[in-house]
Order: structure tokens, then sequence, then C-alpha cells
């Protein structure tokens, strides 16, 4: 499901906000941010967790349109929070395919059953990300793989305890 929230006019750009339901894990706002009267560049941006918050996403929106050194960065996909969804995404997608094949879960099908499914699934993801964005961010000295073999193993463990 995708449905407009919110849209913008700034320094010659249009950003549009969105609600979208197909995200990746952690996320249900999309940014649109394009030229008004070119199709030039257009950006997209989800945002996961804690930074979904109008005024972080406005901010972010206007630095795009109004720093042209930044805009390049994140066209060219440098810039720290595309290198962080760049790692995160898949990595995130890959817990959530391990959780939908389980034969245990019901997931992605939500009702009563698989809810702490999904619960634990969103805590593993926002792990995943906090640590991602550190590693990219503050030059920590792990790579995304690791973590994310980290939080397979606990989705696996927490996956064969059937009292869960």
């Amino acid at each position: 499901m995708r449905e407009t929230i919110d849209e913008r006019t700034i320094s010659g750009c249009k950003a549009t906000l969105v609600f979208d339901t197909g995200g990746p894990v952690g996320s249900d706002h999309l940014l649109i941010v394009k030229p008004v009267d070119t199709d030039d560049w257009l950006i997209n941006r989800w945002f996961y967790f804690d930074e979904q918050t109008e005024a972080y996403i406005w901010d972010f929106a206007e630095k795009v349109c109004s720093d042209e050194e930044f805009r390049q960065r994140s066209l060219e996909e440098t810039a720290d929070w595309k290198r962080v969804a760049n790692l995160y995404e898949p990595l995130s997608r890959g817990l959530y395919q391990k959780l939908s094949r389980s034969e245990r879960s019901n997931f992605p099908i939500m009702n009563d059953n698989s809810r702490p499914d999904s619960e634990k699934l969103e805590s593993l993801c926002e792990q995943l990300f906090k640590e991602t964005k550190a590693i990219v961010r503050q030059g920590k000295d792990r790579h995304p793989e690791s973590v994310y073999d980290e939080k397979e193993a606990e989705l696996q463990r927490w996956l064969a305890d059937e009292s869960t």
C-alpha cells in the first residue's frame, strides 16, 4: 500500500513523503525528491526506525534541495545515509526471508500467532540497522555481514525454541 502523506516545494525541488508498506523492515516512510522543472535527478530515501520523524525527514529534504555537494554524494551513493541503506536493506531482507521460510512461523501472514515473529524480526533488524549505521558513520571495526550473521543465528535460536 502506498499513500502520499505530504508534498512540499523546497528550493526548486518537489519533495513527496509517502507511506509505503512495501519497504525494508523498519521503514514505511519513503521520501522522493526531484527538481520541479526537470528530470535531471531523483533521490528516493527510506527512513528507518527512529529516523521516521517529520523534522528529520524534512531536514533531509532541505539538505538535498539546497546543498549541491550533499545531493551529488547522495546520487553517487557515497553519502553516509545511502551507504547505510545499501548495506542494511539486503541484510534486513535476508532476515525477513529466513523468518518467512521457517516452518515454525506463519509470518508474513499477520495473525495472533505471527505477532511475536514480527516483533522479533523488527527487534533484530533495528539492532542490525543501528550497528550498520555505526560501522558507516563511526568507522566501527566490524563488517555488516558479521553483524547479520549474529542476528541470523539469534533468529535461528529463537525459531528453534518452541516455547517462544
